[in-house]
């Protein structure tokens, strides 16, 4: 993972940097495995997965055959919060502390919405974690739209210290672009391609599961199945679509997928799947060059 990092950062971006631009792309470098610990840890813990590397061999390989993400320093980093909000909405299930987790949650994910603004898309996800876990109390319904006041209280008295203005989070928002003429490249399509259809192929699985858990575990896989759905959104209308956007589908994906290899049967399709996952991280940089 770090060999394609320094690709994607050193020798496929053909720009000179700075010592300080390049212990900013340590930094990222930092982040970006970071964050393939936290969905690792987040499945772990809440045992949406069993104890295997899936999750983190499937993270590493569609984040790498992506090369664009690797360079992309407001997404990862708005990634890494939308994970630590999704993991605080996962652990609501154990019932404690749920008024701290709910705006810990929706305090992460309006961080996230000043690296990356189509990121508040995931500001459904408390609302959903209330409906699971937590819709006897009403204040809980409010307790969002206080952290997201927080975070407006916050930046704004940044902007105010260091550049003398008022913080306006609208001018955070743009039209967004329906324009995925860049999917047509072969550096995009083809790993988009794989992409889809292990997510499609792993659906079936994924569905079966849910319908066999128990409902402890239905409420958490059925979030990690909303926090697809709204990737999707995220995706869609994503102002600059390079490829780099995608991050925020693969993230549900890998845990969807992994749960597919831990079942039981098609064991020589599985075992082919994995190699061809692998080759593909191969022949990428090649593609991309």
């Amino acid at each position: 993972m770090s060999f394609y990092f320094l690709v994607a950062n050193f020798f496929i971006a053909e720009a000179s940097y700075s010592l300080a631009e390049i212990f900013s792309k340590i930094g990222l470098l930092i982040a970006y495995l970071f964050l393939m610990v936290l969905i690792n840890f987040i499945v772990k813990r809440n045992e949406v997965t069993k104890k295997n590397t899936f999750t983190i061999f499937l993270f590493a390989v569609f984040t790498v055959i992506f090369l664009p993400i690797l360079q992309a320093e407001e997404i990862i980093i708005a990634s890494v919060f939308i994970l630590l909000a999704l993991r605080r909405i996962v652990s609501l299930r154990s019932g404690l502390y749920i008024k701290r987790k709910i705006f810990d949650a929706s305090f992460w994910i309006g961080i996230a919405f000043l690296f990356y603004p189509e990121s508040i898309w995931f500001l459904f996800l408390p609302f959903i974690g209330i409906l699971f876990y937590a819709l006897q109390d009403f204040k809980n319904w409010l307790i969002p739209f206080f952290a997201l006041i927080s975070v407006f209280i916050l930046k704004t008295s940044f902007n105010l210290l260091v550049f003398d203005q008022f913080f306006n989070p609208i001018s955070y928002f743009s039209y967004p672009s329906l324009d995925f003429t860049s999917y047509h490249q072969f550096s995009i399509l083809i790993p988009l391609s794989v992409l889809l259809a292990f997510t499609l192929w792993s659906l079936f699985t994924y569905f079966k599961t849910i319908q066999k858990a128990t409902r402890k575990t239905k409420y958490t896989l059925y979030i990690i199945t909303i926090t697809w759905l709204l990737s999707i959104f995220v995706v869609i209308f994503s102002n600059k679509k390079n490829g780099a956007e995608l991050l925020f589908f693969i993230l549900p994906v890998c845990v969807i997928g992994a749960n597919y290899f831990e079942q039981k049967g098609e064991k020589w399709l599985k075992e082919i799947l994995l190699i061809s996952l692998l080759v593909l991280t191969l022949i990428v940089p090649f593609i991309a060059s």
